[in-house]
């Protein structure tokens, strides 16, 4: 049998050795190019949410958070390709670190397809009662959240002529009326009757809102339905079978872009607290 040159042999061993590095320097390119894009549009995405509705929305401060992150580890990712690194993170990081990110990124997979789950919820017909969320207010206008739900509201009511809603929010600061108040004119101005209409306006809270809102509505009820924008629809129904209501149904209201993305993601952290510490 003919045996190979050792130059040959030698030359096929270096070009083994060398493709996992190149496999390896590739991978850090598209991660690289995927943190700079997220960079981009986190960025974007949070002075669009300023423009839009300001800086008093809660929890804004994750998209400049997400945006720092990814610079930094954009940053890490080139100097590791450019080989200017002069020290290394001990291997036991590197392995809880992504073994902590898998796992992060798999539970907010999974509790964001349960908020998209409840966008989609079909709002079962004839409900004796709904409880329509309040969801802020500027002075004495809705915010446009709020509006949806009384759109809403008012469309399900005018579909539904037997049905009873409780009208629930208290009043906040920089608010002229309750959120109860503005849902009841509201909902009359476009013709519901008011004796269809009970009136909620001490809860602080969307656990309050559920909570004081059962209380109004007779034990026996069949079904309630609950009434808010789509991102919210499944931790109201959590909440409200957390307080022993099995017999709840939403009835999501639309979910208006941009805004729409950043209710979504704060929604993980807040279904994380309710499953968490209750």
């Amino acid at each position: 049998m003919m045996q190979r040159p050792a130059a040959y042999i030698q030359q096929q061993a270096m070009f083994v050795n060398k493709e996992p590095n190149f496999m390896i320097k590739t991978w850090k390119i598209i991660k690289s190019i995927l943190y700079f894009i997220l960079f981009i549009f986190s960025t974007g995405y949070f002075l669009t949410c300023l423009i839009y509705a300001g800086i008093a929305v809660s929890w804004l401060f994750i998209w400049p958070m997400l945006a720092i992150f990814c610079l930094v580890r954009f940053i890490m990712l080139r100097r590791e390709i450019k080989g200017r690194t002069k020290w290394r993170f001990p291997l036991f990081f590197h392995v809880v670190y992504r073994i902590c990110f898998i796992t992060a990124l798999c539970i907010f997979v999974y509790v964001e397809s349960l908020v998209i789950g409840g966008m989609h919820t079909e709002p079962d017909p004839d409900m004796p009662y709904i409880i329509v969320l309040g969801a802020g207010l500027r002075g004495s206008a809705p915010t446009r959240p709020l509006l949806l739900r009384m759109q809403m509201a008012a469309e399900y009511l005018e579909a539904n002529p037997d049905t009873i809603a409780v009208a629930s929010g208290g009043q906040g600061a920089g608010e002229d009326m309750s959120e109860a108040q503005c849902i009841y004119e509201y909902l009359t101005d476009k013709g519901i009757d008011p004796a269809r209409i009970i009136l909620e306006d001490q809860s602080k809270s969307t656990e309050e809102n559920i909570k004081n809102s059962f209380a109004l509505i007779p034990q026996d009820a069949s079904e309630v339905g609950i009434l808010s924008n789509g991102f919210h629809i499944y931790r109201a129904a959590r909440i409200a079978e957390k307080q022993g209501h099995d017999n709840v149904c939403g009835i999501p209201s639309r979910t208006l872009m941009p805004m729409g993305l950043h209710y979504m993601v704060r929604e993980f952290f807040a279904i994380i607290r309710l499953e968490v510490f209750g």
